[in-house]
């Protein structure tokens, strides 16, 4: 077996900080040593470089999962591109701003409010579904309103249209319990699959951390999708949050059960905090995060991007229309094809990929796989084969005989067929 670390980079680092601080950082005070000449400097940058090239590269690691049923308006491959308007904003303004058409348009409302027949309408000649966030009245808690509930299924039935119910998302209405919340949701489900057959279920949980244990949680054959907030503000330190990790927990607590919408998803461009627009960091992040969801998450089957402004705590201004660099951003993102701009039937072809909470390595030109991954029938190989990368055992994948197994380089990502 072999022994492979990551190798520690910190003495090249203070060699090559020696060099930066030649050029980029002003003095006061003439220096004590001489300062490394432009050859030294070379010689610092091209040993981190290979350094850094000698370390393991992790890559994603999914794999098939079997026997797992596809919902209702599941795509085969690929996530809905989704997006929540404030502002004013015409759905069809927000298409051509994008250059895509986007699948799925949400609104959020409160049972008893005036039904939103003209948004409804508007979605339909934007060829796109209507996904309504659905909150219940304070008066929920003692008084469950089920005859509200009944008219408003009804409405949306008459239009015979498939459409997406985010219902009582958590946190929910003050002082219910958690049985009364199961109870109330599960009535709900009934009522809307009588009178609004075409929509699908959305749980949406409170907390990256909820997993189908949750006691609020309804239950696999009351939910369709589940769906989880992510926003990423920002201040003078970087991102409050790295959305591809908050998202990774509730994710894979899911992703063998539901497919996932991140409902809404916002990255801020400027904050009250401290009054600094950050455009360009907002935008590189757009990209990058959209590309993390398309490579490592592939049931994450919806992406709803929050097109509003100063809404959370600090103030921060997750829009994407206001600023030029953040709309490009956006709209450079959504030009691959995993985002989708309609929404289909139920796919079954091909597998439902999962994704490993254990990362593979490329190392030397060869690709290693956590024995964990494999079936217990494929992780017998020869000794040689196996590697020891951070204190845990890979195979390299060209000793796993009789598996199906495909590697993206550029993307990172390796794909498992059991």
């Amino acid at each position: 077996m072999r022994r492979i670390t990551i190798p520690i980079l910190l003495l090249l680092m203070l060699s090559f900080a020696g060099c930066l601080s030649t050029t980029l950082i002003p003095t006061i005070a003439e220096p004590q040593t001489q300062p490394p000449t432009d050859q030294e400097c070379d010689i610092a940058v091209e040993a981190m470089a290979a350094a850094e090239a000698a370390a393991p590269l992790p890559f994603t690691v999914l794999y098939a999962g079997a026997d797992i049923e596809k919902a209702m308006y599941e795509p085969a491959v690929g996530a809905y591109l989704g997006i929540w308007l404030w502002d004013g904003l015409r759905k069809q303004d927000i298409n051509a701003m994008a250059e895509r058409e986007h699948a799925v348009f949400a609104i959020e409302m409160t049972l008893g409010d005036e039904f939103p027949s003209t948004w409804i309408l508007q979605s339909i000649s934007a060829r796109a579904a209507p996904l309504i966030v659905l909150r219940m009245p304070e008066s929920a808690a003692e008084d469950f309103p089920l005859h509200e509930i009944t008219m408003f299924a009804h409405e949306l039935g008459q239009y015979n249209l498939p459409a997406f119910v985010v219902f009582n998302p958590l946190p929910s209405v003050p002082g219910i319990s958690a049985e009364d919340y199961v109870l109330l949701f599960r009535y709900a489900r009934i009522l809307f699959r009588t009178y609004a057959p075409m929509a699908a279920f959305v749980w949406h949980g409170d907390d990256i951390n909820a997993t189908p244990k949750c006691p609020f949680y309804p239950g696999h054959d009351a939910v369709d999708w589940v769906s989880v907030a992510l926003t990423a503000p920002q201040g003078p330190e970087g991102f409050v949050y790295d959305i591809p990790s908050k998202l990774k927990p509730f994710y894979l607590s899911f992703q063998q059960y539901k497919p996932i919408i991140i409902l809404p998803i916002g990255v801020s461009h400027f904050s009250h905090r401290d009054f600094v627009y950050r455009v360009p960091q907002a935008a590189a992040e757009i990209v990058r995060v959209y590309e993390a969801i398309r490579d490592g998450f592939p049931r994450v089957r919806m992406v709803v991007y929050a097109n509003h402004g100063l809404t959370s705590a600090r103030g921060d201004d997750f829009s994407i229309t206001r600023e030029q660099g953040t709309m490009e951003a956006y709209r450079d993102a959504i030009a691959d094809s995993h985002f989708i701009s309609r929404l289909m039937p139920r796919g079954d072809d091909g597998p439902l990929w999962l994704l490993s909470p254990l990362n593979g390595y490329y190392h030397e030109g060869q690709v290693f796989v956590d024995q964990e991954v494999l079936p217990a029938g494929h992780r017998r190989v020869s000794s040689n084969a196996i590697a020891e990368i951070n204190g845990r055992s890979f195979v390299e994948i060209g000793a796993v005989q009789e598996m199906e197994i495909d590697i993206d380089h550029t993307r990172r990502v390796i794909w498992i067929t059991g």
